[in-house]
């Protein structure tokens, strides 16, 4: 990383509870969550925001959710988090489309998405490249797709959450854990 993270054996008192809070249930700490060691209130507010995008009761399934993540961090060029995202598709897909996490990751169309994953993947594409050209045609594609006004709602906030924490990872020079990707934080 480019700045001065706090190592969990040294977190002491807030950070520490954070770091309980926040690590894999393997106990394992991800360094998206330790960039934020500097400052508990950031760390907080990162997982609470990721806790809220990808874990909470959604119209919107957990598999699109990760396939929606993946794919804004892949056009981001966010090796990290398309990782991390990808190996989360992976677990959470059945072994027959098990495939798709790779196709996605390497910003393949497949055949294999349903028409409403193909719908939230180019608009995602789309908010994620060029957010201004974003119109009300490209809600109504959405719409047309399957998804009510929550589902686009929580599907934004997905996007956007990959938006801000691509820009962490890259920003601060986050790189994978040498153990590995975790199982997933404690929602």
């Amino acid at each position: 990383m480019f700045i001065q993270t706090i190592d969990p054996a040294e977190a002491q008192g807030e950070l520490a509870q954070l770091y309980r809070r926040v690590g894999n249930p393997d106990g394992t700490l991800d360094n998206v969550m330790r960039v934020h060691s500097l400052s508990a209130d950031s760390l907080r507010a990162h997982f609470d925001l990721y806790v809220t995008a990808m874990h909470k009761r959604s119209p919107l399934s957990r598999v699109e959710r990760e396939i929606v993540g993946t794919v804004v961090s892949q056009t981001n060029g966010c090796e990290y988090c398309c990782q991390h995202h990808a190996a989360g598709l992976r677990r959470l897909l059945p072994e027959d489309r098990k495939h798709v996490a790779d196709e996605v990751l390497a910003g393949e169309a497949t055949q294999d998405l349903t028409v409403r994953e193909r719908a939230m993947i180019a608009y995602a594409a789309k908010l994620t490249k060029a957010p201004a050209s974003v119109d009300r045609e490209d809600i109504e594609a959405l719409r047309v797709a399957g998804l009510d006004d929550r589902a686009i709602l929580d599907l934004v906030q997905v996007i956007a959450y990959f938006a801000y924490a691509n820009r962490i990872v890259l920003g601060l020079g986050v790189r994978l854990e040498p153990a590995g990707i975790g199982q997933h934080p404690n929602a």
